[in-house]
């Protein structure tokens, strides 16, 4: 136990680690060809640059809008941000919401290597 984690509550200290679930370039090459790619950013790092097809749902606002963008909860979809760590939050969000075929597609640029996509602006 650290000095900081004293100071939480009991159940706090003993949350179990989950592996965050990162696609591997065998995985991202095998998504099948509805997967709804979304990428959880801001509005403005969207336009910036994003991947062909992917749909800027910013993760303040994940929980009030993903129903109507993916109503399907089984449906395959792949969450990127810009390095994987909101697209891990948007994960375990759209988890705890029920959807059962989501996947943490880490980065934008990592991702659309993996899957032979360029990022347009």
């Amino acid at each position: 136990m650290t000095w900081a984690s004293f100071y939480l509550p009991v159940d706090a200290q003993m949350a179990p680690y989950e592996v965050p679930q990162h696609l591997h370039p065998q995985q991202a090459a095998a998504l099948p060809e509805g997967a709804l790619l979304i990428d959880v950013r801001s509005y403005a790092e969207y336009m910036a640059g994003h991947l062909p097809d992917a749909h800027c749902l910013p993760l303040p606002q994940m929980n009030h809008l993903v129903a109507q963008m993916a109503p399907d909860h089984a449906a395959p979809i792949v969450l990127y941000c810009s390095s994987g760590g909101r697209a891990e939050q948007a994960l375990g969000l759209m988890q705890r919401l029920g959807y059962t075929n989501v996947h943490n597609g880490g980065g934008a640029i990592a991702l659309g290597k993996k899957l032979g996509k360029s990022i347009e602006h």
